[in-house]
């Protein structure tokens, strides 16, 4: 998995553009780079594009490893409004099971959209 980090945008969020196939580890090392940058500071709201990310082959496992590694970072993510942005109905799907997993457990706040 591919990503880039930009801030500065127009819409005032930071945003993280996806590419490549989803994993869980590439996942943290993208966390890990988010929180870590020198613009981030703790629920600055963020876009996710996930439209050139394949999730095909990711099962509730890998779902489960990525809100490990959120939960890992919380306390620099804090209440994050976070937009995450799919290619189709299939991937707003996954999106909408990662939401699900992730309330309850994290401070931050998900969004999904789709842009068809």
């Amino acid at each position: 998995m591919q990503w880039t980090l930009s801030f500065g945008e127009p819409c005032g969020a930071a945003v993280v553009r996806t590419s490549g196939v989803f994993n869980a580890t590439d996942h943290e090392q993208m966390v890990a780079g988010i929180v870590s940058h020198e613009e981030w500071h703790p629920g600055h709201p963020i876009l996710f594009d996930h439209r050139d990310l394949s999730f095909e082959g990711t099962g509730y496992s890998e779902m489960l490893k990525a809100r490990a590694n959120h939960a890992k970072y919380e306390g620099r993510i804090g209440n994050a409004r976070s937009a995450l942005l799919m290619k189709s109905a299939a991937d707003y799907g996954i999106g909408r099971q990662v939401e699900m997993l992730f309330d309850g457990h994290v401070s931050a706040q998900f969004q999904i959209f789709t842009d068809e």
